[in-house]
């Protein structure tokens, strides 16, 4: 049977190869058993659809996912506001990462899905499919490669992805007390060098973030919880919820990830296809990272599908939906970016309204 590979096991991975799966093919996954971190991800009621259609709707329940409360913001003036745009049915989940991908990976295997455990170093296009070479030296041959390898894309170099902006998170997720009351509400505050961001996780947890470019970040913070503290605390609403529920982030332990949005001008090329942030990764402050990832993991199954059968419609049609939207949510959060007006003539919100700093 024809071999397809797919590379990565993340939401977007896991969502191609049990879409293939459920399509009658045999995929292969290749990445290394590593639990996902957790960063506090929202995962848009968007995304409901693909879940069903992928049977794992069971896997929400109060060890992975929160139903989400709403969303409060103070943007563009310091008053506190709360988004209403969504209705109850539309409001997402909060949800424990980790956890998740671990009943999905479960899902997967009790399916027979077929899993190495090893990083792919090296993908070359041969006559008749692409090879695959491993770390450890192992090779692999594909008639077709799916790469759901993430933001750093294996097959990157074919795809002209261009990174749109320096973000960078630096986060703590802290343990409540029991008697913390907390509502499974996010929170985001724009300030003079990025934004913050707080929200639930499942097991009384929070998660505490805050977002700027890496080549603003205070100096010292990565080594100083004391800073990030006293950061929090000259914010406003921030502030007050953090005190509110008693957590003192000179205590916590800080980690920090790549947040820019990194667009690609193809999602297809001579057999590797392309699927969440390794086709393009989204700024998180829109909230629809995850929900793309599994939009686009089963996106790319259905493609290479109908590829096997001859028929490039369906790639055709997902690659322009893929850069289309990638497009529609530039549109969009250049706008966001731009009803704050309190900061425009600092360098992060002057870069996010097309204008480079001077270093003078």
């Amino acid at each position: 049977m024809t071999r397809i590979v797919v590379v990565g096991a993340g939401m977007a991975g896991m969502a191609c190869a049990r879409s293939l799966q459920r399509q009658g093919h045999r995929p292969l996954v290749i990445a290394p058993l590593q639990a996902a971190q957790n960063r506090g991800e929202t995962l848009s009621f968007r995304a409901r659809p693909f879940l069903e259609a992928l049977g794992w709707l069971p896997l929400f329940d109060g060890e992975t996912a929160l139903r989400c409360e709403g969303r409060y913001s103070i943007w563009g003036t310091a008053a506190l506001r709360r988004d209403d745009t969504h209705s109850e049915a539309e409001s997402g989940w909060h949800i424990d990462r980790r956890r998740l991908e671990a009943r999905m990976a479960e899902t997967l295997e009790a399916d027979g899905v077929e899993r190495v455990d090893g990083t792919v170093r090296a993908l070359a296009r041969t006559p008749q499919g692409v090879s695959l070479e491993l770390a450890d030296g192992a090779q692999y041959e594909a008639d077709f490669v799916i790469d759901c390898s993430g933001r750093a894309s294996l097959s990157a170099g074919d795809a002209s992805l261009t990174r749109v902006d320096r973000l960078v998170a630096c986060y703590a997720i802290v343990a409540l007390d029991d008697e913390a009351e907390v509502a499974p509400a996010t929170l985001v505050e724009a300030v003079a060098e990025g934004w913050w961001y707080m929200s639930a996780l499942p097991g009384r947890r929070i998660l505490v973030g805050y977002f700027t470019d890496s080549d603003l970040l205070s100096a010292g913070l990565r080594r100083d919880p004391a800073r990030f503290a006293q950061m929090a605390a000259e914010t406003i609403a921030v502030s007050q919820r953090v005190d509110s529920l008693g957590i003192d982030l000179a205590q916590s332990s800080m980690q920090f990830a790549a947040a820019s949005t990194v667009t690609a001008t193809r999602i297809l090329e001579a057999r590797i296809m392309r699927a969440g942030d390794a086709a393009s990764a989204l700024d998180p402050l829109a909230a629809n990272g995850l929900a793309t990832a599994l939009w686009s993991g089963t996106q790319a199954a259905d493609s290479v599908v109908k590829l096997l059968a001859d028929d490039a419609s369906v790639a055709a049609r997902y690659e322009q939906n893929f850069l289309q939207g990638i497009a529609a949510h530039l549109a969009a959060q250049r706008s966001l970016y731009a009803s704050e007006r309190r900061f425009r003539t600092l360098p992060f919100w002057q870069r996010r309204n097309g204008v480079e700093p001077s270093s003078a």
